[in-house]
């Protein structure tokens, strides 16, 4: 179908369903992953330890900010993470309305074992897929983000 036409479209064959059927699908293969690294994670919960394990001591706001989390949704995600003894959450020193969110050494030590996994499985999700290729999907990807931004 050409874009802009009104003839109805099957919805498989939408640009946003293959997309959340990919985000479905990666959810379910990332979640394997750290049952196979010994570290049970959400994918949430993996982003805010891989935030973390990049810079060490962010405020909870901003952390919900770069992975898309209401605040209910980020207290919920640190709250499993803390049960876990994977991060503590603290007054920030010179805020002390603000909390940081600092890694524990479990918590290093869950994101490493589970990162040493990732240059594999990379391998194989994007096997026969090119350089140019990834790299044209995620600017696509950006731009159309960007687009969905605006019209929020």
């Amino acid at each position: 179908m050409v874009r802009g036409t009104k003839k109805w479209v099957r919805v498989e064959d939408s640009l946003a369903y293959r997309v959340h059927r990919l985000a479905r699908l990666l959810r379910v293969q990332l979640l394997g992953m750290g049952r196979r690294a010994g570290v049970d994670l959400t994918p949430e919960q993996w982003f805010v330890l891989n935030k973390l394990r990049h810079r060490d001591g962010q405020s909870q706001v901003e952390l919900g900010e770069s992975i898309f989390a209401d605040r209910p949704n980020m207290t919920r995600i640190l709250q499993g993470l803390e049960r876990r003894e994977f991060v503590v959450r603290m007054q920030d020193e010179e805020d002390g309305r603000r909390h940081v969110v600092r890694l524990t050494d479990a918590g290093r030590d869950a994101h490493d074992r589970f990162a040493a996994m990732v240059p594999k499985e990379r391998a194989r999700l994007f096997a026969g897929v090119s350089d140019e290729e990834l790299a044209q999907v995620s600017e696509v990807l950006a731009r159309i983000e960007d687009n969905v931004k605006r019209s929020l």
